[in-house]
Parts: C-alpha cells; structure tokens; sequence
C-alpha cells in the first residue's frame, strides 16, 4: 500500500511479471478502479522510496521499473539496468552534513543483487517525453531535418491584406516576417505579371515561405518567401547523385481561382550554408508538386496525376527520368529499396517498381478498393498500410504466390481498423531507445507467424496440458512454463528451429532469442 499525490493505492506484484493496482479508500476499505499492467516475466518484489520530495515504487523483476505519479495518473518507466532476474534487498539512507548550512540531508539509496553481484545507487530525474512549443504566429504545413546544418526546414504560410495603394501588409508579426535575415523568390519561369488573378482592396492574400529554424535555440535564421500565388506543397533535404552538397528541396504549385487545379509549379533546390540560404536549381513542372522522396540518390516527385524520377546532373540540373502516369492524382509516395508506394486522391494505393537498367517504372500491383487516402506507408516488401479519410486504417499484402498475372497485380485487404480520428502522416520510428547492446528479431510477416507456429507444436510435445486436453481445442498460455524452467530441458527446441536475421536469410535460433522472443508476446499479451 503507498500514497501517489495524496491517493491511496494498493499494489500487487503476481509471480508471472503482472501488476494490479487498485483505488483505495482508507475509511470503508474499499477497492476500485483495477487495472492490470505487465511489467516483466518473473516474479516481482516491491519497495517504496523517495526521491525529490515524492513518493515512487521500485517494481525489481528481470524488467526493473519505477512507478510514480503524473497528473493522478501512475505511469511506469523502465530502468537502464544490464543485470537481468535482480531482486532487491533492501533500502539504506545515507545522512550528511552540509557545514555551512548545517542541514542533515537524507539520500535514498537502492541495494539490489543477484547471485553473483551486490549494486548500491540512486535513481535520476524520472525521466519523460518532453515537449516544447514555438510559437509562430503563421501556418506550418511541412517540416523536415537537415542534420548537416543542425536546422529544421519549415514549410509556412501567412496572411497578408491589399491595401488601397495596391501592395500587401501582414496582418500581424510572424516568424517568416521576424526571421535574421530574409529573402525573396525570383523567377524567370513565372514573372510576377503574368499571374491572371488581380487582387483588389481589402483582400486577403496567402503568402507562403521557407523557414530555416535552429535545431537548438528554434530561432528563425532565414525567412525566404516564394512568389505571389505560389504554394509550397512538399519539402525533403537530400543529397542528390555524387553531389557530396544536403539540399533542401521544395515543390510548389501555381494556384489561381480560375484553375480548377494548378497548371504550374515548380521544384526549387535549396542550399543553406554558412547562415545564406542559395537557390541553386529550380525546374518547371506542369503541375502541383505533391509529395517529393530521395529515391537512389534521385528525385521522385508526384506532380498531379503523373509520379516521376529525376536525375540530378553535373551542371546542377534536374533532368526527367521516367514518368507513371496511370493515376487520378498522386498525393502520397512512399519508397523501400527499389519498390514505390503511390497513395492517390480516390483509387487508393499503388506498387510501382523501378527498373533501373530499363529505366522505367513497372506497375507491380494496385488495391482496387475507392480509397480516399490521407497517408501511406510500406511496412515490408509485402505489406502496405494505408490511412483515408472515413477514419479507417488498412493493410494491404502483395500476393506474391500467386498463379495467374491477374491475381499478382491485386493488392488484397487483410487487415482494417477504425481509428476514429485523421491521419496525416505515418513515420517509421519508437518512443523509447533502442538497446543496442541486444539482438533485434523481425515480428511481423509470414515468417514471423511460420516461426512462432512451429515454436508452438514443439512446446507441445514437451509441456503436459492439465487434463491432457489438446492445445487445438483449447489454448492456453505457455509463457510461464517455458521461462521459469530450466534452460537445459528445452534445449532440444531450439536446436533446427529457424530464425530470420533480418536480412532475408535465416539461421539456427538459440535459446536466449526464444526465450526473448516469449516474452516479449507476454508483455504485449
């Protein structure tokens, strides 16, 4: 029983790694609110201790956590000790006397052991994600990071209103106005009258720009705003071919009432060096620049309906590669070793392959489904996630034993949920760090079920099921019989079980991977 900011709980630590904590009220004795988290796969002991004036609980289990309270909210953070299955030993308190202040300090220390090894320390700041805010007073619409020159690129708009002497003032102070230094977009491709559209008086004009921002301090370094009527759309930093050069990259679209899409925009390559943002390049295309990725050390851009490839030359020019026109309007690209993934506006998402010895793009496969799509994502060479806008989220597999030429070019829906809320982008990444000190498994695919299937008919054969009822007709957890017992009885397991590395090919797996892989299905049980 403990106390988090002023609320009683009562904690209970099972001998399979699982934790209930219980709402307690002192005066009727009265349990609620249980909940249930898994905080490891051995047995757990639990002690109380302080640190910064409040009350925290060290969960000690082969995954050491602390638990402490955010906002009435208990919330667990795993500790970064490399011994594993500890078991604490006790607390200890250590006084001292500060001279000139002639105060007497109490310091929790922790003591914990194993069979081999006593360790006596302290617990830091609990440590959490922290989150800043910069304010802009503008429209962010893109933003990418340039870690050469240690700065965020950031897509912006404002808005500006006519006056009566026929030029535009912003409403109020922003970032791309209040920027160090500033620039302004000139263009012999689109002079600035030959835009059909006047404005008049009082109207209100978007005007959109690139910002250079610190990675550290977020200042606004540079401010370059694009031309009139011109909407910046897509951004990436890349280097291109052989160039050693990061550049930021920016696609726009020329957007005029009259149009019922953009007939023109441009693709802008950026270099920022030594506090001085350079245009280097820009090239005309024949529409808006939707979505632009580094692909092989070239440019693929989506540009309305069409997906195509640049080349990036010695005169620091963009030249077209290749072109896939068969889209309503591509909107989202996605890439993965030679493989692209086309999210477009109302048909969905498309496989293309690139051929880089035909120089072409070849269309691998297409899910046929009336998809309004918000963002996409390649999840391996098989399988496609996808974000539209009902809300939904779906899976699509590439069915590569297919027989027929029909069946092949058909991406198939194998999973979908209803996540409720839009999403913009989907990004490949974890909240917490990797350590890279242990071995990484695959957990997704045919392989990964094909692996854990064959690990099951083999703790069949050596685990007794009570009853002797038959794992098929009733399942039942084999997590932990498998890491309580001894490793030398399941030996023979392991032995012939195979493992993919990650790189397609797969090895004999040992006992600490299975034994790694068990339970890691327990904590996400």
């Amino acid at each position: 029983m403990t106390t988090f900011e002023g609320s009683f709980y009562l904690l209970c630590a099972l001998g399979d790694g699982a934790l209930f904590y219980f709402g307690l009220d002192l005066t009727t004795g009265v349990l609620s609110e249980r909940k249930k988290v898994t905080l490891g796969t051995q047995p757990t002991v639990l002690r109380t201790f302080r640190s910064l004036s409040t009350s925290n609980v060290f969960a000690c289990s082969d995954r050491p956590t602390v638990i402490y309270s955010s906002n009435h909210k208990l919330v667990f953070s795993n500790v970064n000790l490399k011994e594993e299955s500890k078991k604490i030993i006790g607390m200890i308190t250590k006084l001292e006397v500060i001279c000139n202040l002639s105060v007497v300090v109490g310091v929790w220390y922790l003591a914990l052991a194993n069979n081999s090894t006593l360790t006596i320390g302290t617990i830091d700041e609990i440590q959490k994600l922290h989150i800043r805010t910069v304010p802009l007073y503008e429209s962010p619409r893109r933003i990418c990071y340039q870690e050469v020159s240690q700065c965020f690129g950031v897509l912006s708009s404002r808005v500006e209103m006519q006056d009566a002497s026929g030029t535009t003032a912003a409403v109020r102070p922003s970032a791309s106005t209040q920027a160090l230094s500033s620039s302004v977009s000139s263009s012999k491709l689109f002079p600035s009258s030959t835009s059909p559209h006047e404005t008049s008086f009082g109207e209100e004009v978007e005007v959109h720009s690139l910002l250079v921002v610190d990675q550290h301090t977020f200042e606004v370094l540079h401010a370059h705003q694009f031309l009139q009527s011109e909407y910046a759309l897509s951004m990436v930093s890349c280097r291109l071919g052989r160039d050693p050069s990061v550049y930021f990259i920016v696609g726009t679209a020329m957007v005029y009432p009259e149009e019922a899409e953009p007939k023109q925009g441009r693709i802008i390559v950026f270099h920022y060096t030594d506090g001085k943002l350079q245009t280097v390049a820009e090239k005309e295309v024949k529409g808006a620049v939707y979505s632009m990725v580094e692909f092989n050390g070239k440019l693929l851009a989506s540009i309305n309906s069409t997906v195509r490839l640049y080349e990036w030359t010695a005169e620091k020019e963009l030249r077209t590669e290749c072109n896939h026109y068969n889209n309503i309007m591509a909107l989202y690209l996605k890439t993965k070793g030679d493989f692209i993934l086309v999210g477009d506006l109302m048909r969905s998402v498309l496989l293309l392959a690139y051929k880089p010895m035909e120089g072409n793009f070849e269309e691998i496969a297409r899910d046929f489904n009336p998809n309004w799509m918000s963002a996409v994502e390649i999840l391996d060479d098989d399988n496609f996630l996808g974000a539209e806008n009902a809300f939904n989220l779906f899976v699509c597999q590439k069915d590569s034993a297919a027989t027929t030429d029909e069946e092949r070019q058909h991406l198939q829906e194998v999973g979908v949920f209803h996540l409720g809320e839009f999403v913009n982008v989907f990004s490949h990444g974890s909240l917490v760090l990797q350590n890279l000190g242990e071995s990484s498994t695959p957990t997704q695919g045919s392989g990964w079920y094909s692996l854990l299937l064959d690990l099951q008919n083999r703790l069949n054969k050596v685990i007794k099921s009570v009853g002797k009822i038959e794992h098929s007709l009733y399942p039942f957890l084999l997590v932990c019989v498998f890491t309580y017992a001894h490793v030398d009885k399941y030996l023979p397991l392991c032995i012939t079980l195979k493992i993919d590395d990650g790189s397609g090919m797969k090895r004999e797996a040992t006992v600490d991977e299975v034994i790694k892989i068990v339970e890691e299905l327990t904590r996400i049980h």
